[in-house]
Parts: C-alpha cells; sequence; structure tokens
C-alpha cells in the first residue's frame, strides 16, 4: 500500500515540475523532489522492516501538511497583483485534511487538521492585511475565507465519518469475537474458511475440547469454568502463529485455523499448549487436559470436510484414553506414550 502512495508522489511531483517547465516555481524545484526523496527513504526503510507502517505514514503525512502550508504562504509571495483568488495548490488541502484521518485515531485527526487550519488561517490573515494590494484586498479576503470554511467543513466531515466507522468497527468486532474469552466466535471462523476456500488457500485445523469440562463446572461451579475457559484462551491464542485464528467454537470445544505449515511444526505447537494447559491453575482447578484432532485441507476440499475429519480425529482421541493428539490420518503421539500426560 505505502509502496503505491511512494509512486504516486513520485509521478504528482513530476508531473508538476514538468508543467512548469521551463520557469520552475523557486519552491516546487526544491520541495517536491525532497518529499519525493523522503517517501522513497521510508518505503527503503519499510522494506528492511526498520519502522512500521504507521511510522512511514505519519512521517509521510507530516511532510505534507508541511509543503502545503509552505506552498499557502509562498503562492502570496508569487500571486499577481490583479489576482482575487487563491491559487490551485490549495486544492491539496481537501487531501491533507482526509488523509490525517486515515492514518492517525479520529481523536487526534481532529487536533492535527485543527492545527493545519488554524496555521492557514494566520498565513491568510498575514497576508491580507500586509501584502495583499488594498484593490484587491476584500475580494482575496473573500476567497480565503471560503477556503478556511471548506476546511473547517471537511473537518468536521470527516471527523463524523471516523466517529461512525469507529462504532460500525466496534459492532462489527463485538459481533465476531466471544464475550467470554475475547477470542473470535464460531461465524468469525466460518468467515475465515469460506474466504480461504474461496482463494484457494491451503490450510490446517485444530478442533480440541476440554477434558471433562462439565465436572468442573458440576463441582467448582461456572465462575471457575469460565476462569478456566479464558486460561485456555490466552494460551490458544499466544500459541497460534502469524496468519493464524485461534476461535472459540461453542461450549468448552475450540478451533484454530493455520496457515500452511510443516507436520513437525504443528505438531511442536499442539505439544507445547498442552504443556501450557497442564501447568493452569484456576482455584481449585490444577492442570487441563484436551483432546486434539488435527486435519490438513487437501487441494479442493471443501472446509466443512475438513472440519469433519478433524472433529473425527478428535473424538477418537476421546475415545482411546483423551488427552491426546490425532491427525485425520496418523497419530502424532500415543497418549499413554507422552511425557505430556
Amino acid at each position: 500500500m505505502f509502496l503505491i502512495l511512494v509512486v504516486l508522489v513520485i509521478v504528482a511531483s513530476g508531473a508538476a515540475l514538468g508543467l512548469q517547465r521551463p520557469h520552475y516555481d523557486r519552491l516546487d524545484v526544491w520541495a517536491l523532489p525532497s518529499y519525493a526523496l523522503v517517501m522513497v527513504a521510508l518505503q527503503a526503510l519499510l522494506a528492511l522492516r526498520r519502522i512500521p507502517l504507521t511510522t512511514a505514514l505519519r512521517t509521510a503525512y507530516l511532510g505534507g501538511a508541511i509543503y502545503v502550508l509552505l506552498a499557502l504562504y509562498h503562492q502570496f509571495q508569487v500571486m499577481p497583483t490583479t489576482s482575487v483568488t487563491l491559487m490551485e495548490n490549495t486544492y491539496w488541502f481537501a487531501v491533507i485534511y482526509a488523509a490525517a484521518f486515515l492514518t492517525l485515531p479520529s481523536r487526534a485527526a481532529t487536533l492535527v487538521t485543527s492545527g493545519v487550519l488554524l496555521l492557514a488561517a494566520a498565513i491568510c490573515a498575514w497576508h491580507v492585511t500586509r501584502t495583499v494590494p488594498a484593490a484587491t484586498q476584500l475580494r482575496v479576503a473573500g476567497s480565503a475565507v471560503q477556503f478556511l470554511l471548506t476546511g473547517a467543513v471537511l473537518i468536521v466531515l470527516n471527523r463524523t465519518i471516523g466517529v461512525q466507522h469507529h462504532r460500525l468497527m466496534a459492532s462489527r468486532a463485538a459481533a465476531f469475537t466471544d464475550v467470554l474469552t475475547g477470542l473470535a466466535n464460531r461465524r468469525s471462523a466460518e468467515e475465515r474458511l469460506a474466504e480461504l476456500a474461496t482463494l484457494g488457500s491451503g490450510f490446517t485445523l485444530v478442533m480440541f475440547d476440554l477434558d471433562h469440562f462439565k465436572q468442573v463446572n458440576d463441582t467448582h461451579g461456572h465462575a471457575t469454568g469460565d476462569l478456566v475457559l479464558r486460561g485456555v484462551a490466552a494460551s490458544a491464542r499466544a500459541r497460534v502463529p502469524s496468519g493464524g485464528l485461534a476461535a472459540r467454537w461453542g461450549g468448552e470445544e475450540f478451533l484454530l485455523i493455520l496457515p500452511p505449515q510443516p507436520k513437525d511444526a504443528v505438531q511442536a505447537m499442539l505439544q507445547a499448549l498442552r504443556s501450557d494447559l497442564k501447568a493452569q491453575q484456576h482455584g481449585p482447578v490444577s492442570g487441563v487436559t484436551a483432546c486434539f484432532g488435527v486435519a490438513d485441507a487437501r487441494p479442493g476440499e471443501h472446509p466443512d470436510h475438513v472440519l469433519a475429519r478433524a472433529d473425527a480425529a478428535m473424538y477418537t482421541a476421546k475415545a482411546q484414553g483423551r488427552n491426546d493428539i490425532r491427525r485425520s490420518d496418523t497419530v502424532i503421539r500415543p497418549g499413554q506414550h507422552d511425557p505430556a500426560n
């Protein structure tokens, strides 16, 4: 995404300078190439993973804001004495106002854009009262007021849209999040599987169910049971690799959607997860065990079929002693020989 922005800045800067030939604006001749070089440098740092994307975007935004403010100040210096309107470079303020709400949280974006608007107002007020000829002063002032009012309206609109977007995303997150554990819920997992099926991407499913969880609720109460579920969720979330998804499938049943990886890597992750669960302490409950079923998606296989195979493998583990990991095609490690038991 940032690379596209870099290309756009380079193309726009080159086009602006090309249109000015042979009489280059004394601001643009150094400011535009400098900004383009900054963007290239940010892209290089991103590629080297020296800075996060947010830092690159915010630095790019700062450079753009500085440029448009300098251009606003500069235009009053080169404006013909007969001009009664502001120049075309003021159009870019609309981009600056909108971009702030894309790169910053809504409250911070409001503060930043308000600051840009106030600086623009100060520049306009200074020049209208000090450098604009008296004959055109009133009409230039009217043009500046419209420019500033338009900016204020854009900020208010972007703020309103930003707040609504935040509420929408919060509602969406709530709709796709399990309230008790904070993991993705079943609906979210089903959507991820549907997306993977559409893309034709490979994946591995791990279905696991806590052993004797009903006894925990019956003996120690649902409050303790909730603590166990939260603890299991935290361990699952921590062990799922990048690009994977941990979801509460229902009750004490969980689903892990993993990106394609070697079987040994899946095995090692699940053994580490089992060790994490075994070490947990939740009030009177000491240690948690579970049955795991693993299935790798085959080319063209529907996710429902992969789920069914993972589920069948999990129930095989239940039928053969619990606290075990079974693959849909083979046994990873018999429970009776597993050091985690």
